[in-house]
């Protein structure tokens, strides 16, 4: 059964006025194992191959420790021995991504219902994210690569595994507004920084004022943001029984192709897909 989502009369982020007391920043606590998956965050379109100096000199281990870290990794292919001392990502990433795609219930579900919201405009492109933590992750696209805007084509750096930003853009704020209060005061406290570069807020109650507006709307709109050009809408996807929302559905579209009457067909075309996917 698909629960239901909370509005603003029934808002968990009132109930206190001030965020309490910082318990520590968003860093992993769980000894060896922890330090040992440190190391996938090293890996990067720009760093695609590692050296164990690398990870010596950004995670702070010793040598033993780099090279002990790495043997263990590519022992089970997580990561793979490329020569010349360069380590890479192994094949059993691309193992369990594809088990992923098999057997992920969002995504099995989503790419049943999702290409039917392209009818009412194939300009458009249409995402399914997810809640990992503190990332937001692109977990499934349809449409096209390029949107026209303008007279002008628009590439969309949108697929399977992007990662979103957790305090700018739709498909985040429609996940972020729906967090239980402890967690929206835990990120507030944890990522202040984070939150102000993204001109979401400066201070917590403008913070938790522009979330539990959202709660309430059910909706997230945003124009411009990434690309003048460009609007986009999202709708939370509903979570299934008591359990919180981990995953938003967003349109991406022409700023042009905004409705003149208001994207609230917009909205319940989404709302619609949505509940779908919920509740499979």
């Amino acid at each position: 059964m698909t629960g239901s989502l909370v509005g603003a009369e029934a808002d968990p982020l009132h109930a206190e006025d001030r965020p309490g007391p910082r318990q520590g920043p968003d860093a992993r606590t769980d000894g060896s194992i922890g330090r040992v998956f440190d190391i996938f965050d090293l890996f990067s379109t720009d760093l695609p191959l590692i050296r164990v100096e690398d990870v010596m000199e950004r995670l702070g281990y010793t040598k033993s420790t780099a090279y002990r870290y790495l043997k263990g990794l590519c022992d089970v292919g997580f990561v793979a021995n490329a020569g010349g001392g360069l380590y890479s990502l192994g094949p059993r990433i691309v193992e369990l991504e594809r088990l992923m795609c098999l057997t992920d219930p969002l995504l099995r579900v989503g790419h049943v219902e999702m290409p039917a919201l392209l009818a009412s405009n194939p300009n458009s492109v249409v995402l399914l994210s997810s809640l990992y933590g503190d990332r937001v992750l692109c977990v499934h696209k349809v449409g096209p690569e390029v949107i026209t805007a303008d007279h002008q084509k628009i590439r969309l750096l949108r697929s399977r595994g992007f990662p979103l930003p957790l305090f700018y853009g739709a498909a985040s704020l429609a996940i972020l507004a729906f967090q239980p209060a402890h967690r929206v005061r835990s990120l507030y406290l944890n990522h202040q920084s984070e939150i102000s570069e993204a001109r979401l807020a400066s201070d917590w109650k403008t913070y938790r004022s522009k979330l539990t507006a959202i709660r309430r709307d059910g909706h997230v709109v945003t124009i411009g943001q990434f690309n003048p050009l460009l609007a986009a809408v999202a709708v939370p996807l509903p979570p299934r029984g008591e359990g919180e929302v981990r995953a938003s559905l967003t349109r991406i579209l022409a700023r042009e192709d905004l409705p003149q009457e208001g994207p609230g067909g917009l909205i319940e075309e989404l709302k619609a897909c949505a509940a779908q996917i919920g509740a499979q």
